[in-house]
């Protein structure tokens, strides 16, 4: 894709990012990245115990200020029981994120700051 496809998908991931999506694959997940194969931009989202790649030529749903108030902070209750990011210790979370984003292919690479 060309920069300036990038630079929307860039924008339109800081309107959004850490919050609640519906993925392409009709999954709620937590959009936290932009990533990068040198075929095509993706929306890198997290399920709570895995990262998933998206291809941003797909459409992702923001739930935020869609859902009531309540449902999204139910959302957002559940995550902090059961996602590794909250129930894992800091350094515990960041050796898991680390070893799982060295097992990527090369020329895979995480474009923006991780955001959970």
């Amino acid at each position: 894709m060309e920069k300036y496809n990038l630079d929307k998908l860039l924008d339109e991931f800081e309107q959004l990012k850490g919050q609640f999506i519906i993925t392409i694959n009709h999954t709620v997940e937590r959009l936290i990245a932009i990533g990068d194969d040198d075929e095509d931009y993706y929306w890198v989202t997290w399920d709570g115990k895995d990262l998933h790649w998206s291809s941003c030529a797909g459409r992702i749903i923001p739930l935020k200020g869609y859902l009531k108030d309540g449902d999204y902070n139910e959302l957002i209750r559940l995550a902090k029981l059961n996602h590794f990011d909250s129930i894992l210790s800091f350094e515990e979370f960041s050796r898991f994120l680390q070893d799982y984003i060295s097992k990527y292919p090369k020329n895979h690479k995480i474009l923006t700051r991780l955001y959970f």
